[in-house]
């Protein structure tokens, strides 16, 4: 019988191609738990398995061909194709309203069994990994029939939207405790407490005693009573080991790894990582590595590095020690620009640093630019790195992969619209954003809106930056669905504005500088783990990017996902074959 049920939320409907990697934080969580003498039974319904029984196959191919119509790609401008263009809207249109309506019913009916399954397991305590839009909404749902299957259990949410949102995820008494960023130490705890105190009131009493002694930390409590914030463990990012997976169905083979907690700035106004995180806390190299031997003699080699930005310093001491111990694989990492990147002794280091992390297996980078002017950047982001930086880190980049003969595809993000305090127009702003790009040459850049999200500088001091947020803003954006394919016109309005401008208004602005971006050539919404992908399954150059990202665009939209299945498959095939590499 187990003590715990780990449930992995999703929606009914896939947003990525890269939904389905490997679940670090449920492994870490499993092990950490079982290590103490609890039984654990893990439900992680983020596969490719899944999301295919959800859409009837006939409609999905229906669906994509219709997609193909009506999305620009190859031969969408040839003879006849126009008229069918024009026919294909309101038919699409249509064919999505029956898609939702079926995987509703099907996902309905998916954790009816699994509310079902929690009550007949006996199991105290329920898990929900929690994330954003439907598949939070697919939470509340599951958590509403085990209130009704199973009274006694006690509802723990976690996972990054409940670290985001926090009280207000309580706020309708479907969840018992919310736990914030670190959740294993959290969830030992509770499940001790679950041996000696039956029943969910009992024990959620007792949990919430032991909170409010400092016993545990991390984690507020449902009550009748304002919920005070709670005590945040700093957690030490050493302690971030995974052990190892057990099922790989439907998952694709790329290890999401944690290099460090919290970033190594933390004074971003639009950032949630203070929020969470305590402090910035550096994993020891050498705990790493182990690690990610463990993965590569489990078939793995690939990985994402999941720091929020690897510092140069801790790259450079991961990268010697890969190339000491003569392991292959291949990763990406986020990375920051550096200060002073255009001083000679200071570029040089960069190129070094670099130099080593490509022959190590480095091929893809993400970096927060957020804008090209560095108004912007200092008096609205706080971001501790202005436009010269950026352009001297990436200049940086490209001189060491040319050095090494090995390619490293470089992503930028931008936010646009954002704030402009009345210093500048976004005229000015576009252009400076688009001048920066082109400065950089970046094989992808990712644009998108701006949001306050709760804990954040711009929602402390929304009137400073020119937000005007409505009293029911927060409950909005725990189930709102940001799904970058989706029409501006069918996106709900919220209680949200910038400068005066709604919603809708700010997200074609936000699809203004995509499109002025891609006239000019860039791939755009390309991120670093998808370049790990599309690179491994043998995609190659932008047009490989940019093939990847139209081909993953009709599957998604039609839910058709047989590509990205077969992308899944030569990616799996990538991974295993540079693991064994390491056997030889």
């Amino acid at each position: 019988m187990p003590d715990l049920i780990l449930w992995n939320s999703i929606a009914s409907r896939r947003r990525s191609p890269s939904d389905d990697f490997l679940d670090n934080g449920l492994a870490l969580l499993k092990a950490f738990v079982q290590a103490r003498d609890f039984e654990v039974e893990l439900a992680d319904w983020a596969r490719s398995s899944r999301w295919q029984k959800l859409t009837p196959r006939p409609l999905a191919a229906s669906n994509r061909f219709l997609a193909s119509l009506l999305i620009p790609g190859e031969n969408t401008g040839k003879s006849g194709k126009k008229l069918f263009r024009r026919l294909a809207g309101p038919l699409f249109l249509l064919s999505q309203e029956v898609t939702t309506s079926i995987q509703r019913r099907r996902l309905d009916r998916m954790l009816r069994d699994l509310a079902l399954r929690v009550r007949d397991s006996g199991c105290r305590v329920l898990g929900i990994k929690s994330w954003y839009g439907e598949a939070y909404r697919s939470a509340k749902e599951l958590a509403r029939r085990v209130r009704r299957f199973a009274p006694d259990v006690l509802i723990v949410i976690g996972g990054p939207h409940a670290s985001i949102y926090q009280e207000a995820v309580l706020e309708e008494g479907l969840f018992d405790v919310v736990v914030i960023g670190e959740g294993e130490i959290a969830l030992a705890g509770i499940l001790e407490l679950s041996r000696e105190y039956r029943g969910r009131e009992v024990l959620l009493a007792a949990v919430s005693a032991e909170a409010g002694r400092g016993k545990l930390r991390n984690l507020i409590c449902r009550s009748e009573r304002p919920v005070a914030k709670p005590l945040i463990e700093e957690g030490e990012a050493g302690s971030k080991a995974v052990s190892g997976y057990e099922d790989f169905e439907g998952k694709t083979r790329i290890h999401v790894i944690v290099d460090s907690q919290g970033c190594p700035w933390g004074k971003c106004n639009f950032c949630t990582h203070t929020c969470i995180y305590g402090v910035h806390s550096l994993r020891d190299p050498e705990s790493l590595l182990d690690e990610l031997a463990r993965m590569i003699s489990a078939g793995i080699g690939i990985f994402r590095f999941a720091g929020s930005s690897t510092t140069l310093n801790q790259a450079g001491r991961i990268a010697a020690l890969i190339e000491a111990r003569a392991l292959k694989l291949t990763f990406s990492m986020f990375v920051r620009a550096e200060a002073e990147a255009r001083r000679e002794e200071v570029h040089q280091r960069i190129v070094a640093t670099y130099r080593q992390l490509l022959r190590s297996g480095l091929r893809a980078v993400f970096m927060g630019a957020e804008s090209g002017m560095d108004t912007v950047n200092e008096l609205v982001m706080n971001k501790g790195a202005g436009r010269a930086n950026i352009i001297g880190t990436v200049k940086a980049m490209r001189q060491a992969a040319r050095a090494e003969g090995l390619p490293l595809d470089i992503g930028l993000s931008l936010i646009y619209p954002a704030p402009t305090l009345g210093r500048v127009t976004l005229e000015e702003l576009l252009a400076e954003n688009i001048s920066l790009v082109e400065q950089t040459q970046p094989d992808s850049v990712l644009v998108s809106p701006p949001a306050p999200f709760p804990g954040t500088a711009w929602f402390n001091e929304k009137e400073r930056f020119g937000f005007e947020l409505g009293e029911n803003f927060v409950r909005e954006m725990l189930e709102y669905d940001y799904v970058l394919y989706k029409p501006t016109y069918l996106w709900p309005e919220i209680e949200l504005k910038l400068e005066g401008r709604g919603l809708r208004e700010i997200l074609g602005l936000c699809q203004e500088l995509r499109r002025a971006l891609e006239d000019r050539g860039f791939v755009t919404e390309v991120t670093d783990e998808h370049f790990l992908m599309l690179r491994a399954a043998g995609y190659a150059g932008k047009e490989g990017a940019k093939k990847f990202k139209y081909q993953a665009l009709l599957d998604l939209l039609s839910c058709d996902y047989r590509w990205i299945n077969q992308l899944q498959q030569r990616v799996n095939q990538a991974s295993l074959q540079l693991a064994a590499a390491n056997r030889k």
